[in-house]
């Protein structure tokens, strides 16, 4: 009587196949809910108070003067970019909350929106320059931007008005596993550190004080329990899980070989 070597079905063994193939995907799946999505929770339209940006030491600030007149030249001394010092290219808030601006001295910046600096400066400046008007602007907004984003880092704007929208959609916006209902706005604010809590599901969140982003704002996006779980997966598990995968899948490419050469 001669031997028969007895082999799994071939059905059996693409059943095999497609279960590993199940199991190693398994673990990479993301599951969208509705955590995922913004704006939710209200349908009333409302307008959101905007807080106006209020200038902070450290501030990097540009200064244009000019004179109602045709002569220009009085005002040509406060202008930085058009004075020929090519290493200053603005006015510098100093840890004191001042500017230092030519002929002038010391000007109060820190604590005052653009408007308000400008008005200021008018008043300062009637006795040098004949009927002046002065535009202030900001010449760096940067806000750093980290935690569950596809580009964490500094993003820099040349704006003066930027939203924590802006800052996560330049950010790339959060990923999978950000959790749109805990974003952290870190603002300094007399000295003091302020934590805003952001929930990106409500709508009401175009009311928060953090909405309106300040110069120099952190915007933390925090992992969710996903992420948490992966992070902290158990390392020999892993290792296990992996050989009785890779030592199956060997199995099963054997058994197909032998089944092959057999026929």
């Amino acid at each position: 009587m001669k031997n028969t070597l007895l082999l799994p079905h071939p059905i059996f063994l693409i059943c095999c196949m497609l279960f590993i193939t199940m199991l190693t995907s398994c673990g990479s799946s993301k599951l969208i809910t509705d955590d995922h999505v913004y704006f939710q929770n209200g349908t009333d339209t409302a307008a959101a108070p905007q807080k106006q940006t209020v200038i902070q030491n450290g501030d990097l600030l540009s200064m244009q003067v000019f004179s109602q007149t045709i002569n220009q030249e009085q005002a040509a001394i406060f202008n930085i970019n058009s004075s020929g010092n090519s290493s200053m290219q603005g006015y510098q808030v100093n840890d004191a909350g001042n500017i230092e601006v030519p002929v002038i001295g010391s000007v109060k910046a820190a604590g005052l929106t653009k408007e308000q600096l400008q008005s200021s400066l008018t008043q300062k400046l009637i006795s040098f320059v004949k009927n002046p008007t002065v535009t202030v602007r900001f010449l760096q907004f940067n806000v750093n931007v980290l935690g569950e984003v596809r580009l964490p880092g500094t993003q820099r704007f040349q704006t003066d008005k930027v939203t924590i929208i802006d800052a996560i959609s330049a950010a790339g916006d959060l990923t999978d596993y950000g959790k749109r209902n805990d974003i952290t706005v870190i603002r300094e604010e007399n000295g003091k550190k302020i934590f805003y809590q952001i929930d990106l599901r409500k709508k009401n969140f175009f009311d928060s004080p953090a909405y309106l982003l300040q110069p120099n704002d952190i915007v933390y996006v925090s992992p969710n329990k996903t992420k948490l779980k992966n992070a902290g997966a158990d390392p020999e598990k892993q290792r296990r899980t992996g050989l009785f995968l890779s030592i199956t899948s060997v199995l099963v490419s054997a058994g197909t070989l032998i089944i092959t050469a057999l026929k």
